[in-house]
């Protein structure tokens, strides 16, 4: 119940807060977002045997957001997982706050498996001039496949060292029912040639050794934004 309340506490933060404040028509923003990646990664582990294609789109309507997304999985369930999004953003205090809820469903999926989940996350980050430390909560009730529910708290902190590039490095914690629980930890640099493009070459580890999706690896990630 203690994890529940922690993640629709933003929730309950945010949107009266929001809803006050856009009470004038407010124009849409769509935007459309590609990532590829040498190898997928979610909640600090491996979800692909090799690469993974994420396209993910979204309209913002001033602080609000709904967006839906599709990607590639390597899994005895699912060859693929989509979701569909409804959100909020919001600067506070010199924070910028996020909390989304998120309805994921397997692609594909094998007989008698579980396909749907709900997913809630929330975000809170500050920048201290070039420093921008940030902390994180995703839960899931009853996630997809055998795992049950799921908690990964995450707290990192980027660095802008020159105009173009970036190093961030983060430590995450998962508990899981149904699933192994593990201590997720990453580091890397990210360099942006041009406005809409992203390249991110980062480490990736946990405390496990249970398994190929939990050992260490090198990912280079593209991401570029429209």
């Amino acid at each position: 119940m203690t994890k529940f309340v922690l993640a629709l506490l933003p929730f309950a933060v945010l949107l009266p807060t929001v809803a006050q404040a856009q009470s004038a028509p407010i124009e849409p923003d769509p935007s459309i977002e590609f990532v590829l990646a040498t190898r997928g990664i979610s909640k600090g582990i491996a979800q692909t045997d090799d690469g993974q294609l994420l396209v993910r789109g979204e309209v913002a309507f001033g602080d609000f957001f709904v967006g839906a997304y599709g990607k590639n999985v390597t899994s005895s369930t699912a060859e693929g997982e989509a979701g569909a999004t409804i959100g909020v953003r919001k600067g506070i205090g010199g924070f910028d706050l996020a909390a989304s809820a998120t309805w994921k469903r397997a692609i594909d999926p094998a007989p008698g498996s579980d396909v749907n989940a709900l997913e809630l996350a929330t975000s809170a980050s500050r920048k201290f001039g070039d420093l921008t430390p940030k902390v994180s909560l995703v839960w899931s009730p009853d996630d997809v496949g055998s795992t049950r529910r799921t908690l990964f708290a995450e707290a990192g902190a980027s660095y802008r060292f020159a105009k173009a590039f970036a190093f961030s490095a983060a430590i995450g914690r998962r508990e899981r029912s149904g699933g192994l629980d593990y201590t997720a930890y990453n580091a890397g640099i990210a360099w942006t040639p041009a406005k809409p493009v992203t390249v991110d070459l980062r480490y990736y580890d946990t405390n496990r050794n249970t398994g190929d999706p939990y050992k260490g690896r090198f990912v280079l990630t593209g991401r570029a934004k429209f």
